[in-house]
């Protein structure tokens, strides 16, 4: 994470409005579509797509640009293409968007594409075919295998430093003396279908196939989906707790996590959690001093990545392609201006598996007792 400590209150505003049905307009946005930048993530007042727009716009008005946000009440494809549609019509400039599935888009993007209205996917890939790169904010890599190791670390009793850094080492030095019964994880996660989370479980199965874990943790996830929504999530939640087959719960998704704190919290059971989340939520299941005993919480530790930069990136990526001819071809750069605590970066578009390109932006940070006091009041 770029200048971590330093992650600014600007953009940040979105984060009181979470409990609203839908996030207010921010500053440099326009109620008409016609010559604007269109955001659009997975369901309208996401907490994550809140922050994430809060960036986006803040940096488009830095530079001059209006934009919008478009994000369904329903976290369907079938939402997403209808609002698609519209902002084609309407005449959109640019649309940057966190799908909800891998299919179901073909028709409303080529649309686009004949219309010269270039996309950006951004969270959640758009198919190599139309988009012009995928904004990552975190290797897919990296991100499923965290997860499984936090898993593990907790359920094993052990303290993980953000500062330590070696969260792999760590792991693996802990399963060398382990010889109790083999571990079980779950996975609360969003919609069955939805690209980005199920990257990273293939990379938590890919994870948990080395060596280190044979006999020690189980290969297979018991996966569950609480498609994004609050009542959805709770519910899922809620059956691991009836079921009572998993020791830790992972929740790769910000609504998944704060639901299944809330239902841990309650059921005060055994069952450890961690996964991505917004501190802002997870106060309230997670240790926030140095002092406190990180496993008496129902979260000991969690990660993310910084929100806002990962929607004001987004933003400078459209920008470069309307101002710099950045096409997303392999090795072809990003230049994003100097933004609130930031300096300017440069990003490379690279080869994704997908036949199309990513540019990462992020990288997984870890939120634990010794900093969540600080982020809580951030993110």
């Amino acid at each position: 994470m770029k200048n971590v400590k330093k992650f600014a209150a600007l953009g940040l505003a979105g984060i009181m409005t979470l409990a609203m049905a839908a996030p207010a307009l921010a500053a440099g946005d326009t109620s008409e579509v016609s010559g604007s930048h269109v955001f659009m993530f997975k369901s309208v007042g996401n907490a994550f797509g809140v922050i994430m727009y809060d960036g986006f716009s803040s940096y488009m008005e830095q530079v001059g640009e209006n934009c919008t946000e478009k994000s369904p009440a329903e976290t369907t494809v079938a939402a997403q293409v209808q609002l698609l549609d519209e902002a084609i019509t309407q005449g959109a400039k640019s649309i940057s968007i966190s799908t909800n599935g891998d299919t179901g888009f073909d028709e409303v993007f080529s649309k686009a594409k004949e219309a010269n209205i270039p996309i950006v996917s951004v969270d959640s890939k758009a198919s190599a075919d139309f988009r012009i790169t995928h904004n990552n904010q975190a290797s897919t890599a990296d991100i499923g295998a965290m997860q499984v190791r936090a898993a593990v670390l907790i359920e094993l009793g052990v303290p993980f430093d953000s500062a330590d850094g070696d969260m792999a080492a760590t792991v693996e030095a802990a399963l060398a003396d382990y010889d109790g019964e083999e571990i079980k994880i779950g996975v609360l996660s969003a919609g069955i279908d939805t690209p980005v989370q199920n990257g990273w479980i293939a990379e938590m199965e890919k994870e948990l196939s080395k060596d280190i874990y044979a006999g020690k943790v189980s290969p297979e996830l018991d996966k569950k989906y609480g498609n994004d929504e609050a009542v959805k999530s709770t519910q899922e939640a809620t059956a691991f707790v009836a079921e009572n087959k998993v020791d830790v719960i992972i929740s790769p998704t910000t609504v998944g996590i704060a639901a299944a704190g809330e239902v841990l919290k309650q059921a005060g059971v055994d069952i450890k959690l961690t996964g991505l989340g917004l501190p802002s939520e997870m106060a309230p299941y997670m240790p926030t001093s140095p002092e406190d005993d990180e496993f008496s919480f129902v979260c000991p530790y969690m990660m993310l990545w910084d929100v806002s930069h990962l929607g004001a990136s987004t933003a400078a990526i459209q920008m470069a392609v309307q101002n710099d001819g950045f096409d997303g071809t392999e090795g072809s750069t990003v230049t994003m201006q100097a933004w609130g605590e930031y300096a300017e970066e440069t990003f490379t578009a690279e080869a994704d598996a997908d036949g199309g390109t990513g540019v990462l932006t992020g990288i997984p940070y870890v939120f634990d007792k010794n900093n969540m006091a600080e982020w809580a009041d951030k993110l």
